[in-house]
């Protein structure tokens, strides 16, 4: 991901993988630690998102977050996803 006022590069975000049988496709991000609670990675997920909801072959985005992962799991919220399985990990769907 590069900022568009200044083209510095903050992060990262992609699919994991192609869509699997249940139409679900995985996302993941990473954003630098300058760069967080400004609002970047809530707008790119949520682009993401709409981009593969579009797609014909894509009904569900999934996520993945660690237990202790709180700034991950605020943006999942923020952008519509609700937990789906609490493990070693958490899982969320939208």
């Amino acid at each position: 991901m590069v900022r568009k006022s200044d083209r510095v590069v903050i992060g990262s975000a992609d699919f994991k993988d192609i869509p699997n049988e249940a139409q679900e496709v995985e996302i993941g991000y990473g954003l630098g630690k300058d760069f967080e609670h400004n609002g970047y990675m809530t707008k790119a997920v949520q682009a993401m998102c709409k981009w593969a909801l579009e797609q014909v072959n894509v009904s569900h985005i999934i996520a993945e977050t660690d237990i202790d992962g709180f700034a991950s799991q605020h943006i999942l919220q923020r952008c519509g996803f609700v937990e789906k399985k609490r493990e070693e990990i958490i899982w969320w769907r939208l």
